[in-house]
């Protein structure tokens, strides 16, 4: 009689891109432990084993699931994925044949099936051997000489490329029917109904060689996707403080591994001496009410237990586990923290009197506001820009127009138009007939690091009469317009 039995109900899906046999290092686990009994006749067998929704689901769908299977080569030592199809929308089932006790794959190839370059065929071949059969069953699991089977799950139309499978196109090609059928069918597979897809079980039916039916089994597990937060894996890092008084208000954390779903929320049960759960004692407890779950964390304030006297009275060793619990499907956390009530002491509580936590009022806060129209949720602080860079000078128009040779020379060495800040240009007196050169001045009225005095230098009436010993050394001298020179006192330029 047939069967399958899967030893595996719980999996992380991937999708085809995490597995693709045409790129290296695409191994990524997720291997189905169990097996499949065949049928006792004779002669050449074929298989097929296909997905297959889970019992609960709406009757529309109860013979049809849009998740795909895949055949992993599990070679010497490594993948030999240069065998393996690369997975596309219609290989939600993979066929096989079975004779003298040797399992063979029969593979169906794509236009996906060609090397990097675009046109060479992949060397997968149209039929090869996988295992054996084993007494009369056939072994599922990782290693080789066993049926390496792994789910993979399809893409939403919205988000795939055009050449990957999507739910749509894998209904399509097991429905066989029109587009607006398959959207109807295809909405028990997305949004509010998603976790249809995380949920799977496992088709098998046999064939005798001239087509005869003569078998079939559905699995009766159900392999979960542990990467669904609504029905997957839900797994607490830390929580902290682990104690409380007995008149609550005490602010505690709970952090998570995995995001949350929005119906996961904090709970104590009573466990006795022997770590065994005694939910009979759980009427005591009062449950946390008044609690916030971000993405990763829970936050709450302790509850008060009036009740706990009443536990004692029916057990003598017990303790308070907190955890979390999942509305949905009613799942719990797998770790649990010890948690502690103690007794209120009159004007000298810990919590109560001297506020070990805070001295404020301990409250969840609010939160960041959702976005709304027009307004931004996520923030940054501002801080003023200071620039420090400074801007060359743009040549005006008559210094464009001029049209001196002499000047033009002069201008295009002049600070405006070299990215050096120091430069020497000669200027001719014509009083004197000989060049001094202007070294250290921008044409701008700045001044720069090589100037032998400073701009903001300021000449004194005893320097002014002094003028002609200071300046036997100096190349040039600025003055105010309005400076009063001695009379009879010359500049003698060098």
């Amino acid at each position: 009689m047939a069967s399958i039995d899967l030893f595996t109900t719980d999996n992380l899906l991937r999708y085809i891109s995490e597995w693709d046999p045409r790129e290296p290092a695409h191994t990524k686990g997720g291997y189905m432990d169990g097996e499949i009994k065949i049928p006792n006749v004779e002669g050449k067998l074929r298989m097929e084993i296909q997905t297959y929704p889970a019992e609960d689901v709406d009757k529309l769908v109860a013979n049809v699931h849009p998740c795909l299977l895949h055949v992993v080569r599990i070679g010497k030592g490594k993948r030999e994925q240069q065998l393996e199809p690369v997975p596309t929308y219609y290989h939600w089932k993979q066929v096989f044949e079975i004779e003298d006790g040797i399992v063979r794959i029969i593979n169906r190839k794509s236009e996906l099936d060609v090397e990097k370059d675009g046109f060479t065929p992949r060397p997968v071949p149209e039929i090869d051997e996988i295992t054996k059969v084993d007494g009369n069953s056939i072994v599922l699991g990782r290693k080789r000489g066993q049926l390496n089977l792994i789910l993979l799950q399809p893409k939403q139309q919205a988000r795939a490329k055009l050449t990957e499978a999507t739910v749509t196109k894998v209904l399509a090609d097991r429905l066989q029917k029109s587009k607006e059928k398959i959207e109807m069918y295809e909405q028990f597979f997305k949004k509010k109904n998603a976790k249809n897809l995380k949920r799977v079980r496992l088709r098998v039916d046999f064939y005798i060689e001239n087509g005869t039916h003569c078998g079939y089994s559905i699995s009766p597990q159900t392999i979960v996707d542990t990467g669904n937060k609504e029905i997957g894996s839900m797994d607490f890092y830390d929580a902290t403080p682990h104690k409380s008084c007995i008149r609550g208000g005490r602010k505690i954390i709970m952090v998570s591994e995995y995001n949350l779903a929005k119906d996961v929320s904090p709970i104590f049960e009573v466990y006795d001496d022997f770590g065994e759960p005694r939910p009979e004692l759980d009427q005591f407890l009062l449950q946390p009410t008044d609690f916030n779950r971000r993405n990763q964390t829970i936050i709450f304030i302790t509850p008060p237990q009036p009740r706990l006297h009443e536990i004692t009275e029916n057990l003598n060793n017990w303790t308070i586990k907190l955890l979390a619990k999942r509305k949905g499907d009613g799942y719990k956390s797998n770790k649990m923290f010890n948690f502690r009530y103690i007794d209120h002491e009159f004007n000298s509580c810990p919590f109560c009197d001297y506020k070990v936590d805070s001295d404020e009022l301990v409250k969840i806060e609010a939160g960041i506001e959702g976005p709304k129209p027009r307004q931004k949720k996520r923030i940054m602080k501002c801080t003023p820009v200071v620039c420090t860079e400074k801007r060359q000078r743009i040549q005006s128009t008559d210094e464009q127009s001029c049209g001196s040779s002499e000047t033009s020379s002069y201008l295009k060495s002049s600070p405006a138009y070299s990215m050096s800040s120091s430069y020497e240009m000669p200027v001719n007196t014509p009083d004197s007939g000989i060049d001094i050169p202007f070294n250290g001045y921008n044409s701008d009225g700045g001044y720069t690091s090589n100037s032998d005095l400073e701009y903001t230098t300021t000449l004194t009436q005893e320097d002014l009469n002094n003028l002609s010993a200071m300046t036997e050394q100096a190349k040039f001298v600025v003055v105010e317009e309005d400076a009063q020179f001695p009379k009879g006192r010359k500049l003698r330029l060098l």
